[in-house]
């Protein structure tokens, strides 16, 4: 007996022809092999996988074609015929168990109601004892009539049923398992014209990727303007049906592409807990900037927040805009009551990613973990605090606008018709959802108590337990900066990138105001460096321009409600003066130490004996010969002997010579060539203590001192060291 068959052969077995059995054969999907033969590969059938009524045609079959199976071979294949069919009915059976798992809705519960049904025709053939075709014709009309004992039965899908429909479908079951029961809803799903043309369901994809909104009708267009010397053209309900199957099958992919954060907070994987690896205090602090939904009287603000991961305790700074200055701010109060983190994690924005508070970052040991663009749940702890308390206080005080745009338009919409014209003048505002009556000092107040008094005593549902008990219940040692002076970097500067000189009347002026302290009278004309103190505007933080050392604390007089008396100024001149007497005798010792009056002369010695072995090899030379160069030697062979001795001839040729100098030195430029303007300045320099400047070099000596004002002073005390120490 063969193993395999071809279509014709099978076909002539059965008495019908190979179209037929290859037509069965592609819908049934029957397990085949190619093989070579007359025209090409043909497909040969394997014997043990074709349905029982083929295996039995080819049993019986003839051979007259040598496909027969003969003699004691069919004997054999015939007594094993029954044990291959129960092999293969119950491997497809277990193969449909399998996928009707997979099945739900609506062909799941029609399956069920068949197989309920199958089920119901045979617990009622047993219960009467009669034949299978009586039984099952008395259950139907039993089931058609509603009667009481078959109620059970009953079913939505199938309101009247027949004895063909249940011996249908019980040799469904028995061939193909329960699935077969499903029916065949939805098996053309797929084959429509868009999904069956390759070329235009990418032209389809790719409009709605461009077009997101695009409709039916509209999709129907774009494809005619395209394709319509091409394909057939889909029907604008076509176009529409297809569009919401594609949506719904791929609602995911469309979600993340055109609604990016309703995908991170409905569809994104949040499996496990972000904060298991975090096992102690300040292990892990997250940073974020986000607008509050708070519309105050001096504006929107924003709040700057940081939150340590292993308590949930939380800091909140209120500013204008998330910018460096409110997150320096927000580090420098966190580290002053927190401690040092391990890990800061902040987004890439430049707020935090600016030079000074890169440096406390290094400066401290502190490791920034710096998140990808658009990736918030990286910092999942900060956001989550954020939309607490967006729910949480925000909503509960005057001025709240709304988490989202339906809230705002419902708060919008209690404004009075006045409040809202008086609102739309102002143009490119937006329109707040309620009159406002906090400012951000009030608000600012009212958030950080919601924050210390409620939020940090709220049993959190991460840790189980509420932030203040997580940190005090929890035994280690916190880092801490040695001194305060550590963070004055991640302070505020003072308008004009923060440099101020010291004047010996004003002290240091700022926007008008005079900031003075006693320590400032050792650097009067001096440059220095001014940062505000966050906690009162009335005080600055002064440190030195050149060395970075912190100076003092000055006070405006008037902020402070304080009186400039001559203490202070009697104070200020005495500090001057000290520090004056210790440089004064500070350089005297060095100017004992060193000898430098000759330094010049020492130095050109140094480099003529550095030099004096240095000399250059002859060159080759060629002498020339012209006319007058002829002319010259003729004239000397022919001198005629004069009557002056050769001690006056010497006298002649000396005084000629100085008389030509004196011309020459008449006759030339009398300023010299410079290198650069710092040469030039430092000979206009010298020159005008010997006498007084033209007009045009006075003005260009100001001018370069004006815009060289580190270089004028070095001038000033290498050209007059003594009045430097005066």
């Amino acid at each position: 007996m063969e193993n395999t068959f071809t279509a014709k052969q099978i076909a002539a077995a059965v008495g019908v022809n190979d179209r037929t059995i290859r037509t069965r054969a592609n819908k049934d999907n029957w397990a085949s092999v190619l093989k070579p033969g007359r025209g090409g590969q043909i497909p040969h059938y394997v014997f043990v996988s074709l349905p029982s009524d083929i295996r039995e045609a080819l049993s019986n079959m003839e051979s007259e074609s040598g496909a027969t199976v003969k003699g004691a071979s069919a004997g054999r294949f015939a007594t094993n015929t029954q044990a291959i069919d129960r092999e293969v009915a119950l491997k497809t059976k277990q193969e449909s168990l399998a996928e009707f798992a997979g099945i739900n809705g609506k062909q799941r519960d029609r399956a069920l109601a068949k197989f309920s049904i199958i089920n119901g025709a045979k617990n009622y053939q047993r219960n009467t004892s009669t034949t299978k075709i009586i039984a099952f014709t008395q259950f139907c009309d039993l089931y058609n009539k509603q009667d009481p004992d078959v109620a059970q039965y009953q079913s939505e899908f199938n309101k009247t049923i027949s004895l063909a429909s249940i011996i249908r479908w019980e040799k469904a079951l028995n061939k193909n398992g329960i699935t077969a029961l499903a029916g065949n809803y939805g098996k053309t799903k797929g084959n429509g014209i868009i999904d069956s043309t390759p070329e235009l369901k990418e032209y389809c994809i790719a409009l709605i990727h461009e077009y997101p909104h695009i409709k039916g009708e509209r999709l129907a267009d774009m494809l005619e303007a395209e394709f319509s010397e091409k394909y057939t053209i889909p029907a604008p309900s076509t176009c529409r049906a297809w569009l919401s199957s594609w949506k719904e099958q791929n609602q995911a992919l469309y979600m993340s592409m055109f609604d990016p954060s309703a995908w991170q907070n409905k569809r994104m994987v949040a499996f496990g807990n972000m904060s298991i690896d975090v096992t102690r205090i300040n292990q892990l602090w997250e940073f974020d900037s986000t607008p509050a939904d708070v519309m105050l009287k001096d504006g929107r603000y924003s709040i700057v927040g940081v939150i340590d991961v292993f308590t949930r305790r939380v800091k909140l700074v209120l500013k204008p805009t998330s910018n460096a200055e409110g997150i320096a701010l927000l580090i420098r109060h966190a580290i002053l009551d927190w401690g040092l983190p391990e890990v800061a994690r902040t987004d890439n924005g430049s707020d935090y990613l600016s030079h000074h508070i890169s440096t406390v970052w290094n400066s401290l040991d502190i490791h920034n973990d710096i998140t990808n663009p658009y990736s918030g749940w990286e910092k999942p702890f900060i956001e989550r605090f954020f939309r607490t308390f967006s729910h949480g206080i925000a909503e509960l005080i005057q001025g709240y606008i709304g988490h989202n745009v339906v809230d705002r338009e419902r708060i919008s919409s209690r404004l009075t018709f006045a409040e809202k014209l008086v609102e739309r003048k102002e143009k490119g505002a937006e329109r707040v959802g309620i009159d406002v009556s906090l400012t951000a000092a009030e608000f600012e107040a009212k958030m950080n108590q919601w924050v210390d008094g409620h939020y940090h005593n709220c049993t959190h549902s991460g840790i189980k337990c509420t932030p203040f008990e997580q940190y005090t219940r929890h035994k280690q040692s916190i880092r801490r900066v040695s001194s305060e002076r550590v963070l004055d970097v991640l302070l505020s500067p003072v308008p004009g990138n923060g440099f101020r000189t010291v004047t010996k009347s004003n002290g240091i002026s700022i926007e008008g105001g005079s900031y003075i302290h006693a320590e400032l009278g050792a650097y009067i004309g001096d440059r220095v460096f001014c940062r505000w103190n966050p906690q009162d505007v009335g005080k600055i933080f002064v440190f030195h321009a050149l060395h970075g050392h912190f100076i003092c604390e000055a006070v405006n007089p008037e902020i402070a409600g304080q009186d400039i008396t001559m203490a202070h100024a009697m104070e200020a001149k005495k500090i001057q003066r000290a520090q004056l007497t210790e440089q004064r005798r500070h350089f005297k010792s060095l100017a004992k130490k060193h000898d430098v009056s000759d330094a010049a002369q020492t130095y050109l010695d140094y480099r003529t004996n550095q030099n004096s072995a240095l000399e250059a090899f002859p060159k080759a030379s060629t002498t020339v010969e012209t006319s007058a160069t002829k002319g010259a030697e003729s004239a000397i062979d022919n001198q005629v002997e004069s009557g002056y001795s050769q001690e006056r001839l010497s006298e002649f040729e000396q005084r000629r010579k100085q008389l030509q100098a004196i011309h020459d030195l008449e006759n030339s430029s009398s300023e010299p060539v410079f290198n650069n303007d710092h040469h030039k300045a430092r000979y206009l320099t010298e020159r005008q203590l010997q006498a007084p400047l033209s007009v045009n070099e006075a003005a260009w000596l100001t001018q370069y001192r004006r815009d060289h004002t580190a270089a004028a002073r070095l001038l000033d005390q290498l050209i007059n060291p003594a009045a430097q120490t005066k």
